[in-house]
């Protein structure tokens, strides 16, 4: 039997938290917490249109947290020195 599976819906945002590997990123989401993020491992279970995102963990970042969410729940993402809006969900 073939699964198939649902085209990702956040390419946009998984791509621009790659391009920023090793950048300090802040990452905004739904429920107000916020992350800070200088790297992303990503992937996507079964029937997934967003992405789960684990940050600082490939590789591990000294004295930052290992966070996880799903990109559904990014409101807003912003360069870490500059404040600047990267990414804001319509």
């Amino acid at each position: 039997m073939e699964v198939s599976h649902p085209e990702p819906r956040d390419t946009d945002l998984v791509d621009l938290l790659n391009a920023r590997d090793g950048i300090g990123t802040l990452v905004d989401v739904q429920d107000g917490d916020t992350f800070t993020v200088f790297n992303i491992a990503w992937g996507y279970d079964l029937g997934d249109e967003y992405a789960h995102i684990t940050t600082n963990a490939s590789p591990f970042v000294a004295g930052q947290p290992i966070d996880f969410f799903f990109t559904d729940k990014v409101t807003r993402v912003r360069d870490a020195s500059t404040g600047r809006v990267l990414y804001s969900r319509p």
